[in-house]
């Protein structure tokens, strides 16, 4: 291959690219491998590599020269040139050696970015998973298969694990969950959850729940609503439930819709 037809390739590769010679010596660069290995110098062509590669290049220069007296191609090596985080490749042509060197510092730092940024909402999450545990008011959380990801403590005083327990379309009988006569089963077609996984927003709605847990006949308001992943698809339906006797005449139940934001945070599966 001709030196002005090998130019023309390296010029079009995309990342910096040395041939070197078995004795060591540059055959061809391109643009982007003299601004990373020798921007003091304008023409590599002939120069030995070792006499390139000094002071912080001095590590770069051994482990090209180490690959090419062991005869053995070297891939992904982790090599710094400057403030550069690079990936060094060192394998042999038909006659020469070829040293590829992929800049991955911008990859590196949007990869450490997504990090900080994954924590940051871990650590908001489990900041509003404390908060939810904390209020007076029984949470709910399940996912578009219907099964429960999220019960709060609150509602477990009165419900323990039955959620977990029972399926959705069992969860009148199991739960002992009853309209506000006392007396008729909530029956599936009509319970919240279910509801709001197609779409609906339940408000205000007064029931009975009377298990074995509880011994005595509590009286819930009850609301729920969908929501969503970031294709506009249910990801889920959060249930909110107050008891009765706790609410005053100024209280105003809060709508789920209110809270979207910090459901969809804490619970749609493409969250992070």
């Amino acid at each position: 291959m001709s030196g002005e037809v090998l130019d023309d390739l390296l010029a079009t590769a995309e990342h910096a690219t040395i041939v070197l010679s078995a004795e060591g010596t540059v055959v061809a660069f391109n643009e982007n491998a003299r601004k990373l290995v020798a921007p003091a110098f304008r023409d590599l062509k002939g120069r030995h590599l070792p006499d390139i590669c000094t002071g912080h290049l001095s590590h770069f220069g051994n482990l090209v020269a180490s690959a090419m007296e062991s005869g053995e191609a070297m891939t992904k090596r982790d090599v710094a040139m400057g403030d550069a985080a690079c990936k060094l490749d060192v394998r042999r042509g038909g006659r020469h050696w070829v040293v590829r060197i992929r800049d991955v510092t911008e990859q590196l730092a949007n990869l450490y970015r997504l990090r900080e940024a994954e924590a940051e909402k871990e650590e908001m999450r489990e900041l509003m998973m404390t908060a939810l545990n904390g209020v007076s008011v029984g949470i709910v959380v399940v996912n578009a298969d219907r099964r429960p990801i999220y019960v709060n403590r609150y509602a477990r005083k009165f419900i323990g694990d039955l959620m977990e327990r029972t399926s959705m379309e069992d969860l009148a009988p199991g739960l002992g969950l009853y309209e506000s006569d006392g007396v008729t089963l909530r029956e599936p077609h009509r319970q919240s959850l279910l509801r709001a996984l197609k779409g609906e927003t339940v408000m205000g709605e007064e029931l009975v729940l009377r298990n074995d847990l509880t011994e005595r006949a509590l009286r819930i308001l009850a609301n729920a609503g969908p929501f969503y992943d970031r294709d506009g698809r249910i990801a889920g339906a959060v249930s909110w439930c107050y008891l009765l006797d706790q609410l005053t005449d100024n209280t105003e139940p809060a709508c789920p819709d209110d809270s979207a934001e910090i459901i969809q945070l804490m619970f749609r599966p493409d969250r992070l």
